[in-house]
């Protein structure tokens, strides 16, 4: 179950400890719900909500130079489904929830670095096992995270 937006656990002050929250995004349901599970420990007080999609490197000329950007733009399929997934948050959060985008692999190594590195309290995935409800599975993306992650991290499903 979801917990609802105006949930006690976080209405300011009542040691809700989550307040700069990172979520794995990829589009899909258990991505949504963790994003709304995301919003709703975030509550209603100050905060900061980033829906990271982890895309791989784009390839490279053999001529070129390594270039990065620092903030890729997230791919269009990725707008849409967070575009969707912020319009049925509801009422909508007082706080800020970005979609950003980074380069990478493995994404659970980049996930995990990048929350540490940017002091997020917490790292929400979804758990995309599929295991079925009587007998859930992690998907690989979330098993590696939660092991190796040093920043609090929480599953979410769709189911």
């Amino acid at each position: 179950m979801i917990p609802d937006a105006h949930a006690s656990q976080g209405q300011p002050g009542m040691g809700c400890p989550f307040r700069r929250v990172l979520v794995a995004w990829d589009g899909s349901p258990d991505a949504a719900a963790a994003l709304r599970l995301a919003a709703a420990l975030v509550g209603s007080g100050p905060g900061h909500v980033v829906a990271m999609a982890v895309l791989p490197d784009p390839p490279l000329p053999e001529t070129a130079a390594p270039e990065r950007t620092s903030q890729p733009v997230p791919p269009e399929w990725a707008q849409e489904s967070f575009a969707r997934a912020y319009a049925v948050l509801t009422p909508a959060p007082p706080y800020r929830i970005d979609l950003q985008a980074t380069h990478g692999r493995p994404v659970a190594e980049v996930l995990c670095s990048h929350a540490r590195e940017h002091g997020f309290d917490l790292l929400v995935l979804g758990r995309h096992g599929d295991g079925g409800v009587l007998h859930p599975r992690l998907g690989h993306v979330a098993e590696a995270a939660a092991r190796a992650s040093t920043v609090p991290v929480l599953l979410a499903g769709d189911r």
